[in-house]
């Protein structure tokens, strides 16, 4: 059954591995692995961990991704907009395609506050200048890596397309990116959606749950919280990201290994109609919405 991944840093692996003169990183990292697990697309983003020229680096993931644009269906992405110091730079960004944002990684910035930041750093007046030009131009506004006061303050700008890319429920595994119950709560009202990840210490801090049983877990609670209509996939793939590639599941190390979520799912008496939004329905529809 196909899937799309609501989270994942392809093109962030593609423009480093093609500056240090790998010649088409996407065959040689991603291409095998997105076949074998049905990956059928998602939201593919570079990340800003750093400060590096945000729009050259988009460009290098763009050239070497160009062959195979027509394989897969991406809403290209970012993570975090620390690079992206003004909305000239943003307007630029979107006229290379992308689509989708997310205002800070974990730090706190210009734009508002990430969950390794201060706690009372909020929204800031041009965080609501960029989420208005992202409403306009029917971008995809990301609350994953926010902190709970910027988490509130996004959602009282109203996004017109709300996601939370790649969270977990903070009831199940107390990990500071996961979401408590109200903020759950907060963005299904919000007619967001959520991205259930498959980070292992997302999923639980029991290493005996840090495994596909453990997401399929997470999955059951964002339902029982927000509803069949509002939870994807969100993995956050990472076995291609030099010091992360221990960071998921003991039996999803993989984009290749995905069909055992939707395998999982329906050991677990998922209908077929359920497994068919988490995979793939409810993010065809964000798809959609997003093309209007």
């Amino acid at each position: 059954m196909k899937i799309y991944d609501t989270h994942c840093d392809i093109f962030d692996n593609l423009f480093r591995k093609y500056r240090n003169g790998v010649g088409d990183p996407f065959l040689t990292d991603h291409l095998s692995s997105l076949l074998k697990g049905e990956i059928a697309g998602g939201i593919w983003v570079i990340y800003s961990e750093s400060d590096f020229d945000i729009v050259s680096a988009y460009q290098d993931a763009l050239k070497v991704y160009a062959p195979y644009e027509d394989k897969f269906s991406v809403i290209k992405g970012l993570e975090g907009l620390r690079n992206v110091k003004d909305l000239a730079t943003l307007d630029k960004l979107y006229q290379m395609g992308i689509r989708h944002a997310s205002l800070t990684w974990n730090e706190a910035n210009h734009l508002a506050g990430g969950v390794k930041g201060p706690k009372e750093v909020g929204l800031s007046a041009l965080g609501k200048t960029f989420i208005a030009y992202m409403n306009e131009k029917k971008m995809i506004v990301d609350v994953s890596h926010l902190n709970e006061k910027s988490f509130y303050d996004v959602l009282s700008e109203r996004p017109r397309l709300l996601i939370a890319s790649h969270s977990n429920s903070r009831s199940l595994s107390e990990h500071p990116r996961n979401l408590t119950d109200h903020q759950l709560k907060a963005l299904q009202e919000a007619g967001g959606m959520i991205g259930a990840v498959a980070a292992r210490r997302f999923v639980s801090l029991d290493p005996l749950k840090q495994n596909i049983k453990g997401l399929v877990d997470q999955i059951e609670y964002l339902i029982n919280i927000m509803g069949e209509d509002h939870v994807m996939l969100g993995l956050d793939m990472m076995d291609f990201l030099p010091g992360y590639v221990n960071d998921n599941l003991d039996d999803l190390r993989s984009h290749g290994d995905a069909q055992g979520i939707v395998k999982e799912m329906f050991q677990r008496g998922f209908s077929e109609t359920l497994v068919k939004k988490i995979s793939h329905q409810n993010f065809e529809k964000l798809l959609q919405r997003s093309l209007l």
